[in-house]
C-alpha cells in the first residue's frame, strides 16, 4: 500500500479531484441507503470519504455522520462542505481506518471507490474493524470494482489540459490500474492499484470476517465509446456494485 499517499496527493494536485459540491449522483446514492426494519436518520461512518460530497450528501438526509480519510486536502475540502451545512452532523477525521480508533457502533458503514488497496489479508483486516464497527442490525454498503469491466478497458486514455491519465489491468493479481501523469512528463507517473472481486470473490474473501453478503446492487458504468456514465445495467457489465453486508 506504498503508493496510497503520492497517489491521492498528486491526483488531486494535478486534477484538484477533492474539490467541488454535492452533485445530483450524490444525493441519489444517498437516498439508497436505507435499513430494512429501521426508520432513518442512522449513524453512519464513511471510510474514505474523499472531498466529502458524499459525507454532506448522506448528512443533508438528517444522518449523523462520521467520516474518515487518510488525504489532509481531501479533509479540508469535507470541511468546507461541512461549514456550508451550519444543521449538519459531521464529525471529520484525519487519519487511517486501518488503525483509527472510533467510539461506539454505526448503524451503517459506507465505503465507496476505493475498496480494494493493499491484499486480500488487508481486505479481510478491514471488513473485521467494519463487522466490529456496525451495530447487530446494521449494514454496510461497499463498492466493488468489477473484474470484467476493468480488463475490457484496459489501454484507454484520457487526456485534460493538466493531467492523462490511462487504465490498465493486471490479470494476475486481478487489479484494476489507474496511472495519472502531466501530460508530456511521463516520468512522473503515479498508479492507483485496486483488487477487483466478482460476488463469488467476494463471499469467499469474507470467510472470517464475521460479515456476510446479503444483496449487491450493479452501480453503473462508463461507456467506453462514448464516455457517458450509464446507471442502468446488469451487474455483469457494471463497473462496479455495491455490496451489502451484514453482521453474520
Amino acid at each position: 500500500m506504498d503508493w496510497v499517499k503520492s497517489f491521492y496527493d498528486k491526483q488531486h494536485q494535478w486534477a484538484s479531484v477533492y474539490a467541488g459540491d454535492v452533485e445530483a449522483h450524490h444525493r441519489d446514492k444517498a437516498k439508497s441507503i436505507t435499513l430494512p426494519n429501521r426508520k432513518p436518520p442512522y449513524r453512519v461512518l464513511e471510510l474514505g470519504c474523499g472531498g466529502g460530497q458524499m459525507t454532506a450528501a448522506l448528512a443533508e438526509l438528517g444522518h449523523s455522520l462520521v467520516a474518515v480519510d487518510l488525504n489532509p486536502a481531501a479533509i479540508r475540502s469535507a470541511h468546507r462542505l461541512a461549514a456550508s451545512r451550519p444543521d449538519a452532523r459531521i464529525a471529520l477525521i484525519e487519519g487511517d481506518f486501518y488503525t483509527v480508533s472510533l467510539e461506539g457502533r454505526f448503524d451503517v458503514v459506507c465505503y465507496f471507490d476505493g475498496f480494494g488497496i493493499g491484499s486480500d489479508a488487508d481486505q479481510q483486516r478491514l471488513l473485521q474493524r467494519v463487522s466490529g464497527w456496525l451495530t447487530g442490525d446494521g449494514r454496510a454498503f461497499i463498492e466493488i470494482y468489477t473484474p470484467w469491466y476493468w480488463e475490457q478497458v484496459a489501454g484507454t486514455m484520457m487526456e485534460w489540459p493538466n493531467v492523462s491519465r490511462r487504465y490498465g489491468f493486471d490479470k494476475a493479481g486481478c487489479r484494476m490500474l489507474d496511472t495519472w501523469w502531466p501530460p508530456g512528463r511521463p516520468e512522473e507517473a503515479v498508479t492507483q492499484s485496486l483488487r477487483c472481486y466478482s460476488p463469488d470473490d467476494l463471499k469467499s474473501l469474507l470467510d472470517g470476517t464475521g460479515l456476510e453478503l446479503i444483496d449487491i446492487h450493479p452501480d453503473g458504468a462508463i461507456d467506453s465509446q462514448t464516455g457517458e456514465f450509464q446507471s442502468e445495467v446488469p451487474v455483469e457489465a457494471a463497473m462496479q456494485y455495491i455490496a451489502i453486508l451484514a453482521r453474520r
